[in-house]
């Protein structure tokens, strides 16, 4: 009754605010304040609330932690969903739960080959060598809690945005302000890390994939896969670089011989040239192919 009562009011005040919606710079600086305003809040209660070091142990317990406390951003994006556009909500009901894990599948699938592919050409060069490090069951369960990090970002920017913009733009400039919002996620990286025009290029390139995907998928879910599967690949299974923070868990460990087209010594495969190259191609294969579907 509440949420029906506060969404007649936003309805109601004024006919300008689906106008206001349309904007894109209103749009961006919303999702912003919204997204890293719940950040800070996760920040303080993750440095004063840890459930899990008992549970995984000290070096897995930070992991844990961390990715599980972005829960409190997602509740802040929901409810200014729910005020702000309440179709964006449909993300979640859309398709049967068989389509939706079908969805979450393909995109996990995918995420794995790309990053696997770029890890198989790293090693190929020798830009990188591995070497068996140790199974931990820890890396497996963290899943779900890494699955709640990725899908903080994800329901916002191809959840929310695609909503609202969606219906007064064409797709190509949800794709746009999708990837360039993208790079404004991972701002507090570069403010850390030092800026780097590749790794800019790279998670921009990324936003505009996984937007594609939704489009072409028609089910936002694939997004969340791709993205907790890159992830994933990149800290649990190959300790690399993920947009500049270092792994100090994984199932291989990587010893980095060279900084080149394949690998970046700080920003890892995000800062590289080839994962901008196979995501561009990738990118322009889904352009064809919703063309050809008239969906783009």
């Amino acid at each position: 009754m509440g949420g029906i009562l506060i969404n007649t009011i936003f309805r109601t005040r004024s006919k300008t605010w689906t106008e206001i919606q349309s904007n894109l710079l209103f749009v961006g600086l919303i999702e912003l304040v919204i997204y890293n305003g719940g950040l800070d809040i996760k920040y303080w209660v993750q440095r004063r609330i840890d459930f899990f070091t008992p549970l995984v142990g000290p070096e897995y317990g930070l992991y844990y932690n961390a990715n599980f406390w972005i829960i409190i951003p997602i509740l802040l994006s929901l409810a200014f969903m729910a005020l702000t556009c309440p179709g964006a909500l449909r993300v979640f009901t859309e398709g049967s739960f068989t389509r939706k894990l079908k969805s979450l599948g393909t995109g996990f699938l995918l995420g794995f080959a790309f990053l696997g592919l770029a890890t198989l050409l790293a090693v190929l060069t020798g830009t990188i060598s591995f070497s068996y490090s140790r199974f931990e069951w820890q890396i497996i369960p963290i899943l779900l809690p890494l699955f709640i990090q990725c899908a903080a970002e994800e329901i916002l920017l191809r959840g929310y945005v695609p909503a609202v913009l969606g219906r007064k733009h064409s797709w190509d400039v949800v794709c746009f302000v999708s990837g360039a919002l993208f790079i404004f996620h991972h701002i507090v990286n570069m403010a850390y890390f030092g800026f780097n025009t590749m790794f800019a290029l790279d998670v921009f390139l990324l936003g505009v994939l996984l937007c594609l995907l939704v489009r072409w998928e028609g089910n936002f879910w694939i997004a969340c896969g791709f993205h907790t599967a890159w992830n994933y690949t990149q800290t649990y299974l190959f300790a690399t670089s993920n947009s500049g923070e270092p792994s100090n868990v994984g199932l291989f460990r990587g010893t980095v011989n060279a900084s080149d087209g394949f690998y970046q010594e700080i920003y890892g495969y995000e800062g590289s040239i080839f994962v901008a190259a196979l995501v561009g191609v990738a990118i322009l294969w889904l352009i064809y192919r919703l063309r050809k579907e008239g969906k783009l």
